[in-house]
């Protein structure tokens, strides 16, 4: 058996052995680097807010331009993910990729099932699904994303969507979708791999991060892929096109 292209299964999560290089192989992911990059620089733009706003439930309303460029930036990112999971993995059709075609990825990664969690949230950490509505056969909105696309499209009716609360969604989001591909490697924009935690509920973190994950572990004995990296790496095409 080979891996799919940046989809993260059951063999990978649930072993206590996160070496997981096949995941860090040019050949699945040739823009890894660019792809954690970017999302640190939002996270570390992100960091900028908290000198004016408190990571506070009675905050979460609150919108400004700053907000509205990350969610922007955020969910451009999360877009630039998606559509690259499907190009890599030979999914095609007429026309430009849209939501649509984006929901096909959770069948594939189980994405309704990641968890992100905001320790610095006050008065307690905040726990986020960010893709729970996709719980389903067929597709329904995200919240978040209608929110981004009413801003973009309409700021002066919606700058009010530039909010908080839905940037830190939005941010969960490509943050799970960048799990999705590459477990723990997201944790560092640089190296291939480094120490994290992990805590009494399963989040892993480091300390370096705003957020920790919980990657899920709820799969069928038929989704497991198993293989040997350290052979499979020699073969001349060590992943599979996932089928969507």
């Amino acid at each position: 058996m080979k891996p799919y292209k940046r989809i993260l299964r059951p063999s990978n999560v649930n072993s206590d052995n996160f070496g997981h290089f096949h995941l860090v192989d040019d050949r699945n992911c040739v823009e890894r680097f660019q792809l954690v990059h970017a999302y640190h620089i939002i996270e570390s733009d992100f960091k900028k807010l908290f000198d004016y706003v408190e990571l506070n439930d009675s905050n979460k309303s609150t919108f400004s331009h700053r907000i509205y460029e990350l969610i922007l930036r955020t969910c451009t990112e999360f877009e630039t993910n998606c559509t690259g999971i499907l190009d890599d993995n030979g999914y095609t059709k007429s026309g430009n990729l849209n939501i649509t075609d984006y929901f096909k990825i959770n069948e594939a990664s189980k994405l309704n099932e990641y968890e992100v969690r905001l320790n610095v949230w006050s008065p307690n950490p905040l726990t986020i699904k960010p893709f729970m509505d996709w719980n389903s056969t067929s597709f329904t909105s995200l919240s978040w994303y209608q929110n981004y696309n009413s801003a973009k499209h309409n700021r002066n009716a919606n700058f009010h969507l530039a909010s908080l609360e839905n940037l830190v969604n939005c941010m969960a989001g490509l943050y799970a979708v960048l799990a999705s591909q590459f477990a723990h490697h997201i944790f560092s924009p640089y190296q291939i791999t480094e120490f994290y935690s992990r805590d009494d509920d399963g989040f892993i973190s480091v300390d370096s991060s705003v957020f920790s994950i919980k990657i899920p572990s709820n799969w069928n004995t038929s989704d497991e892929i198993i293989f040997d990296w350290n052979t499979l790496k020699n073969d001349t095409a060590p992943f599979d096109n996932y089928t969507f």
